[in-house]
């Protein structure tokens, strides 16, 4: 194999970095306005945020959130569907967005001089979509394809399990989509979760471009200060179990050509004082290809093509998960290759280049993430939405270099713990029944699940 760059991109000194100014305003119905100025280019960007999103599904109804997600582009109360493309087209705007457990997003962006026109079509869309009959049958049809397709994919089937297996009823345990709750999934279904996402006590409009940002501030103020608020409850969100550890779950796919291993362990919530130091850990572990799990797997053992990790941390909870795609008959291998990783891991050995490399990619990558309107917008949303403070931006270079060995080794010795850790193997039974053989030897207790099991849970 051609081995991959192993080394991170050289950075100069790290330095507190200015945000573009920025002015926020919180409205008495809840609702905070935000508007950031970016004048390197005459564009502009207006996003409706709202801090809910799929986690009002009911359990029988799972997709729903897809399908409201796809619907909402389908016109609004003010312009039918192809008023409404057309209108896009005129301007040459471009409309994005999405339903996560978390969040509902609707944003349009373009030229400037037409800002406010993008701010009556994202409030259209995103108050007061049309969801027509039509159009949600369609988009149930291509959700249905999706369905399809992700529950067929090895490495889908291990994401779907690992995430039932960390957090059981708990929303981040619960699968995108299931073919019951798509198939049962009406217009009515489709208004009612909209319903119960949008309110302006949980939202945020958000504007960044070339503006003025006092007197857009003021337009948006003194446009939505009358919104309605606290109109719809906040789901209760249940507190995450604690996943069984030391568990295997096993999914047999006859037609697989391929195996994928998943690894996963609790972690922390977006907001938790542990995240920066947890991440730069995570990137000597396994994020990216200079990584010690790509290394090893790959560049040393020729296992894989990739094998990677990722910090995943929401509102209420997060997790380290890593994973492994490679053939089925070195799946054995595969898996004792990345077990023994993590023990290496928990025994919190780092040396000083491996610290410094992970430093110095997060640090270098970090321009890439806020540049552009749209990473402006996510750097503001994820602000808001997870209640960072204001500085949390500016500073970051500064946090991630401090992290020295001695918190890379209490973070470690914390969070990356083999008797804390949740396995899947996805793959042919005859690849699944070598990597049986290795994980008794450490332990792990052999639990055998068909997608079948998951699609019953929430019939």
């Amino acid at each position: 194999m051609i081995p991959f760059p192993s080394q991170p991109p050289l950075t100069g000194e790290p330095r507190d970095w200015s945000f573009p100014r920025m002015l926020t305003r919180d409205l008495p119905n809840g609702l905070r306005v935000t508007a950031i100025e970016s004048s390197s280019l005459p564009i502009a960007q207006v996003r409706w945020v709202f801090g809910s999103g799929r986690i009002h599904e009911a359990r029988n109804r799972l997709g729903s959130g897809l399908v409201l997600q796809r619907a909402m582009r389908h016109g609004t109360k003010n312009l039918d569907a192809r008023t409404f493309a057309e209108r896009l087209d005129q301007y040459g705007a471009r409309m994005a967005g999405g339903v996560t457990i978390d969040s509902s997003i609707v944003s349009i962006s373009g030229v400037s001089q037409h800002l406010w026109t993008y701010v009556d079509m994202a409030t259209d869309v995103a108050l007061e979509p049309a969801l027509p009959k039509i159009a949600a049958v369609a988009e149930r049809m291509k959700a249905l394809q999706i369905h399809h397709h992700e529950w067929s994919r090895v490495d889908n089937i291990a994401a779907l399990w690992l995430a039932r297996s960390l957090y059981g009823e708990h929303p981040y345990g619960l699968p995108r989509t299931t073919l019951a709750g798509l198939e049962q999934t009406t217009v009515e279904d489709l208004e009612a979760l909209h319903h119960s996402i949008v309110d302006p006590h949980r939202g945020l409009i958000l504007v960044v471009g070339k503006i003025e940002v006092d007197s857009v501030v003021q337009r948006l103020a003194d446009r939505f200060g009358d919104l309605p608020s606290n109109t719809t409850p906040v789901p209760m969100v249940p507190t995450v179990p604690q996943a069984e550890p030391k568990t295997m779950v096993m999914v047999s796919v006859e037609a697989a050509e391929t195996t994928t291993i998943g690894m996963g362990l609790p972690a922390v919530a977006r907001n938790h004082e542990d995240y920066t130091a947890l991440r730069v850990v995570n990137q000597v572990f396994g994020g990216s290809a200079s990584s010690r799990l790509f290394r090893t797997l790959r560049d040393k053992l020729g296992l894989s093509y990739g094998a990677y990790s990722a910090l995943d941390s929401g509102r209420y909870a997060g997790d380290l998960t890593a994973y492994v795609t490679l053939d089925p008959y070195r799946a054995d291998q595969g898996f004792s290759a990345l077990y023994e990783e993590l023990e290496v891991m928990a025994s919190g050995s780092f040396s000083d280049a491996e610290l410094d490399h992970a430093r110095r990619f997060l640090m270098g990558s970090f321009p890439q993430r806020a540049t552009g309107l749209a990473g402006l917008s996510t750097l503001a949303t994820a602000s808001w939405m997870h209640d960072l403070p204001d500085d949390v931006w500016s500073n970051l270079q500064l946090r991630v270099n401090s992290v020295d060995q001695g918190q890379a080794v209490d973070m470690a010795s914390r969070w990356f713990l083999p008797e804390e850790s949740t396995w899947v193997v996805v793959g042919p039974q005859h690849s699944l029944s070598s990597v049986e053989a290795r994980a008794a030897t450490k332990g792990l207790k052999i639990v055998y699940r068909t997608m079948k099991d998951l699609e019953d849970a929430f019939i």
